[in-house]
């Protein structure tokens, strides 16, 4: 009978990470995978080194108890790790005080983490996992977005600022879906077609730092206290929690969070990448992804349990979040 117990897997950054992990898995590898069926539970990781500084690892797993991966924070500039979560199921993140699910149902589907902060996953016991992990060094980097348009550099460094770590949460749109798609296809045990990871993994990268640049080009970031924090999330879990009721206005979500509405706009906008609406928006239409594509609703039905009377409404909302009508969308 598996242990209950929770299992937790440390590590350092991303240096010889099979070697760090796979004793505390039990599990057996070599340079590029990694695998194990045991009391703990079954799974198969890969990777490919493809180009210095950059690599790409992809984990399929079903855990028997729960267990944690906690990477440590670094001094040094280490490796800022890109995570998506192709799974069905959420899963549980944290990095410092801030925590979130993070998945393609939610609208938090990219997940971007710098070495200077500790950061653990959460996997819940039963429950096929689906994860890419793009891993990129300091230098890589800093290479990457000096090659940038030179208006765009400076905010953009400010992004890796190893004096200034940061987190960075995005929902995972049809174009990062796509790339992922690409990636996990071509990544496995038989080592696949390198040169397309390499070229759809260096687009994702540029994809999601247009996204950074897009969020904060247009705000000037302030100090957060870390009770704005907690009010902050209590308001975005009860958005996440109301999505087929309308939205509470903001002069509403702002008592609730004891701040005056401009405050809570700017702060909400800093915290979430989007203003208090349009979050609302995308958590509707990613709810209702997840009704078409796992609870196989009809388009009609999807429509009238969000609310929409008006179904060509709810096709041109759904279709500004995922470029695509929910009448043809494909299964992930």
């Amino acid at each position: 009978m598996p242990s209950a117990k929770t299992l937790t897997i440390s590590y350092k950054n991303d240096d010889n990470w099979f070697p760090q992990v796979a004793p505390q898995l039990k599990a057996t590898f070599d340079e590029d995978s990694l695998s194990f069926d045991n009391e703990i539970g079954k799974g198969n990781f890969y990777r490919v080194d493809i180009d210095l500084g950059l690599r790409v690892r992809k984990i399929e797993v079903v855990f028997h108890k729960t267990v944690i991966f906690k990477r440590k924070s670094t001094k040094n500039p280490g490796y800022y790790v890109l995570v998506s979560n192709l799974s069905e199921q959420y899963l549980e993140t944290e990095t410092g005080q801030q925590q979130f699910n993070l998945g393609y149902g939610s609208e938090n589907g990219l997940y971007f983490s710098s070495p200077l902060l500790t950061a653990s996953y959460t996997f819940q016991p039963g429950i096929h996992y689906h994860l890419i992990f793009i891993i990129l060094s300091h230098e890589r980097i800093r290479n990457f977005i000096t090659r940038q348009p030179e208006t765009q550099q400076a905010l953009l460094l400010s992004f890796v600022d190893k004096n200034r770590p940061v987190y960075h949460v995005e929902c995972l749109d049809v174009n990062a879906l796509n790339l992922l798609k690409e990636i996990d296809k071509h990544l496995h045990g038989d080592r696949g077609n390198n040169l397309l990871i390499h070229a759809r993994t260096l687009e994702l990268c540029y994809h999601t730092l247009q996204r950074v640049e897009k969020r904060q080009g247009n705000t000037q970031s302030i100090e957060i206290h870390r009770d704005d924090v907690l009010k902050l999330n209590e308001i975005r879990r009860s958005l996440l929690d109301s999505y087929q009721e309308s939205c509470p206005p903001i002069s509403e979500a702002a008592q609730r969070a004891t701040m005056s509405p401009t405050k809570f706009k700017t702060l909400f906008k800093q915290m979430f990448g989007h203003s208090y609406y349009q979050f609302y928006k995308n958590v509707r239409m990613h709810k209702a992804r997840e009704l078409l594509l796992v609870e196989k609703m009809n388009v009609s039905e999807v429509g009238y349990l969000l609310g929409y009377n008006n179904l060509s409404k709810f096709t041109r909302a759904f279709k500004h979040v995922f470029s695509v009508t929910p009448g043809r969308l494909n299964g992930p």
